[in-house]
């Protein structure tokens, strides 16, 4: 009897799609989930699966992504993407616990060890309806040296919210002078 049963399980276990892998051809982020085409690794075409993330992120992973898909009830029609992978453009070397947000051009967010976030992009643009805040005892900002105007700002601030200044330099800054209307000469050293 037991037999029986097990083949019978195991019968119907066979009509039922388990989760596999495949690689995204194509992306629609317009509706309210994303919807995916992708080519299974069995050969098979999968058109309009739903891109399932998780809340507060989303994503437009990049064509050649690797899936993985659950088909609902069994039926690859109705598959689901439940996770995708790209190790070409994934942040490698990551320690345990740190987290990081990446794209393919190289941006990225990482959050590392020892409470240190580092941003990398090439403009950083921040839109603030009211206002930016920063709280810290301490603010530097550096520029590259050569060509061109260079800050290096230090400072501390004070109890009641004032900045002074440590050190200010503005490397390469001119303007014009009050008297005769010529160019200022550049601040010497730091």
């Amino acid at each position: 009897m037991k037999k029986l049963i097990a083949e019978s399980i195991k019968r119907a276990l066979a009509g039922v799609r388990l989760p596999f892998r495949a690689k995204l051809t194509g992306l629609n982020t317009a509706p309210g989930v994303g919807l995916i085409q992708a080519k299974a690794l069995a050969g098979e075409q999968l058109q309009a699966a739903e891109l399932f993330q998780h809340y507060g992120l989303t994503s437009a992973p990049p064509a050649g992504t690797m899936l993985i898909v659950v088909p609902v009830g069994g039926n690859t029609a109705h598959g689901i993407v439940v996770g995708e992978e790209n190790a070409g453009f994934r942040i490698k070397g990551l320690k345990s616990g740190e987290v990081a947000l990446y794209t393919d051009e190289g941006d990225s967010i990482t959050l590392k060890r020892g409470r240190l976030m580092e941003m990398e992009t090439h403009t950083l643009h921040i839109k603030a309806a009211t206002q930016v805040l920063l709280e810290t005892p301490a603010f530097n900002m550096t520029g590259p040296e050569g060509g061109g105007t260079t800050a290096h700002i230090t400072g501390t601030l004070t109890t009641s919210g004032d900045l002074i200044a440590g050190v200010v330099s503005l490397r390469g800054h001119v303007h014009p002078e009050n008297d005769h209307g010529g160019p200022t000469s550049p601040p010497v050293g730091g």
